[in-house]
């Protein structure tokens, strides 16, 4: 009887270890990949003259820039554009921190692009502006005034055959005089509608129609920079 009973239970022992562990897929399980976030950028400060350089020469000066570590990044592109040039330059770094050479006297913007090594998604900080101190200079041009409205490239329906141009400007020494403000149905627009103590001016328009516009800010040293030029379509 023992035996009977030893050869059953014996059968189900083996079903039961058969069914659990024949079968399976014992591969491993893929890791799962975090995106890198975006990076909050530290210094040099957003819209201020930049005091933390170190001159090299009477032309060039070692700026520092310092950001916060972003969840997942593992390197980091510095997206770098001088405004007065428009010319964009890309520089590598593997921390939170990197040395750049730049011109004296010269507006900045530059934003911080996180990336992993795991992963090809990336993520962008927000853009801030700077200018470089140069020598002997008191008193600094403004920035290029961005566009608010009508959106860059965007469509918009006019009231009252209208359409209101608004932008933001801004300038380290707080000084802004007026803006002047071009445009056309051709790039660059060379018709000037107004000029304004305001950021914003209206403008007749006709449907169906694509207009570029420009800004020209002027301070009360007379120094002025141009925007670049903005692009809509009237419904």
């Amino acid at each position: 009887m023992y035996t009977k009973y030893f050869k059953i239970y014996g059968f189900i022992i083996a079903i039961l270890l058969t069914s659990c562990g024949g079968g399976g897929d014992d591969s491993p399980s893929e890791p799962e990949v975090f995106p890198p976030a975006e990076a909050v950028l530290s210094l040099p400060a957003n819209d201020e003259v930049c005091l933390t350089g170190v001159s090299i020469n009477s032309t060039q000066a070692t700026v520092t820039f310092t950001w916060q570590t972003a969840p997942n990044a593992d390197s980091y592109s510095v997206v770098l554009k001088n405004l007065a040039t428009q010319q964009v330059n890309t520089f590598l770094a593997t921390t939170e921190t990197t040395d750049i050479t730049l011109t004296k006297g010269e507006p900045y913007s530059w934003y911080v692009v996180s990336k992993s090594s795991t992963s090809t998604e990336t993520a962008e900080s927000d853009e801030w502006k700077f200018y470089l101190a140069g020598d002997g200079i008191v008193n600094y041009a403004p920035f290029m005034a961005e566009a608010i409205s009508p959106e860059i490239g965007g469509t918009v329906s006019a009231s009252n055959n209208k359409v209101t141009l608004s932008w933001r400007g801004t300038d380290v020494d707080n000084d802004i005089k007026d803006y002047e403000v071009f445009v056309a149905t051709t790039s660059p627009p060379a018709t000037s509608i107004g000029t304004t103590t305001d950021a914003f001016l209206e403008h007749t328009v006709s449907s169906g129609t694509v207009y570029y516009w420009q800004v020209v800010t002027t301070d009360q040293e007379n120094n002025s920079s141009n925007s670049q030029i903005f692009e809509f379509k009237v419904n």
